[in-house]
């Protein structure tokens, strides 16, 4: 199985809600940890979300488009962008260059997952 490349995006809308960004970072990091996953790239950023115009978001265009990604780990889908049309545009720049996105929710039972198989083969 080849090693996934991963980009870890992080995002608050407020700046008193920082701190988070950290714990986002953390969980998110840990969980890849156990899936044996390599972060070439993570973004934190205070930004509104209804846009693609902030720097964390033109750097992960960036990783996408020039195929250095294979998986965006978020906390969950609504810190990529808050509208749904966002959201959208978005998950087809990945369809396109074949880039998955993950939440930890993805990341918790992927781990789940793993585990099982591995039990059985013992």
């Amino acid at each position: 199985m080849k090693e996934l490349k991963v980009f870890v995006y992080c995002r608050v809308m407020d700046s008193q809600a920082s701190d988070l960004l950290d714990y986002q970072e953390k969980e998110l990091t840990e969980l890849l940890g156990y899936l044996n996953a390599k972060v070439f790239g993570v973004a934190k950023e205070v930004s509104s979300g209804k846009n693609f115009c902030s720097y964390g978001m033109q750097k992960l265009i960036h990783y996408i488009i020039n195929q250095k990604i294979d998986v965006i780990a978020v906390y969950d889908d609504t810190r990529l962008a808050i509208y749904d049309d966002l959201r959208a545009e978005f998950q087809m720049i990945c369809d396109k260059y074949d880039v998955d996105i993950v939440d930890i929710s993805d990341l918790t039972t992927m781990i789940f997952t793993n585990s099982i198989f591995k039990s059985c083969d013992e």
